[in-house]
């Protein structure tokens, strides 16, 4: 049984085994042996046809899918790598390192995943389980780095050996996948045209009677999901909309949101100040019983929106507040 890794990221998988006899030179994007190469009749070295046939599970070692779609980087976005997730099984007991000499990162496409655009991350059982846990090798993590891959499509294949442990896993490992970059925001996915009003009766007393120095007040509503999973989608992950604090207005409304079918999304009043103790969260609830919507409150602090049709204008109103 595989071990769970239960921290690590999960882009979005496409189903379904492809394989491809590439002829296309591949390139080793780590500090270890380089791919051999042969010497034509001319006395120059030309570097081996590389296999990028898909393989997604050897020697205990395992992908979840043989194919990735990841977003790039949306610009001026500094958000964290995507992640393609390696699983070890039981076989990898007690094994605590990798032979260098036999570490290779081989990229199909360069032009979509350059060089220093990939790198790999092994993660002990210790990173998942704490101070309590070994130093047995978990899984391994293969590392994109949003703001350097690049539209396009390209195979991408690791190949390790480990250096201890069972003697049935001494020997080279090799896991292969496709992976699909897209410019962000064109994974394309289901969605609703939403509208949302909110009525604002009864906010500008609960500031004043909870904050004493109030700065800003936004309305928030964000995709429930992990901004990981979702990240460059055609929908909508998050819609931030400013109130007026120096004259609060009857209602505030936002127009054309992309909500993603099928998925939840989080809605609440924020009202930052100059302290901590001056912040104020504010839960919604519905104020109309119009069909295609719900909303439930989570907390005094926020409340929970669910959308089952397209081309609905959400009606809310104050229900709940938290004041620190």
């Amino acid at each position: 049984m595989k071990k769970s890794i239960l921290y690590l990221c999960l882009p979005l998988l496409l189903l379904g085994l492809s394989s491809c006899d590439s002829t296309g030179g591949g390139s080793d994007t780590t500090n270890t042996k380089p791919i051999s190469g042969t010497n034509n009749s001319s006395g120059t070295t030309e570097k081996q046809a590389e296999d990028f046939t898909i393989k997604t599970s050897d020697n205990g070692l395992s992908a979840d899918t043989s194919s990735y779609t990841f977003a790039n980087a949306e610009e001026g976005d500094d958000y964290p790598d995507a992640v393609i997730a390696l699983t070890t099984d039981q076989t990898w007991l007690h094994c605590t390192g990798l032979n260098e000499n036999y570490t290779k990162i081989i990229i199909e496409d360069e032009t979509v995943l350059p060089k220093d655009s990939v790198t790999m991350h092994t993660v002990l059982n210790r990173d998942i389980v704490g101070a309590s846990g070994s130093n047995d090798i978990d899984g391994i993590n293969l590392i994109l780095d949003r703001k350097l891959i690049k539209p396009g499509d390209s195979k991408l294949k690791l190949q390790v050996r480990p250096s201890n442990g069972s003697s049935s896993i001494a020997k080279t490992t090799t896991i292969c996948v496709d992976v699909h970059v897209k410019e962000f925001g064109t994974i394309m996915v289901d969605t609703y045209d939403v509208d949302v009003k909110v009525n604002l009766d009864g906010l500008a007393d609960t500031i004043k009677k909870e904050s004493e120095n109030p700065t800003s007040i936004t309305l928030s509503i964000t995709d429930s999901s992990d901004r990981e999973e979702v990240y460059g989608y055609s929908a909508d992950y998050s819609s931030q909309t400013d109130i007026p604090l120096a004259e609060i207005p009857a209602e505030i409304s936002v127009s054309d949101i992309k909500y993603a079918v099928g998925h939840t999304y989080k809605m609440f009043i924020f009202v930052e100040g100059e302290k901590v103790s001056d912040r104020i969260w504010l839960s919604l609830k519905a104020s109309s019983t119009t069909d295609g919507y719900s909303i439930r409150s989570e907390s005094a602090s926020q409340s929970i929106l669910e959308v089952t049709k397209d081309g609905v204008t959400v009606e809310a109103e104050i229900d709940t507040y938290l004041a620190l």
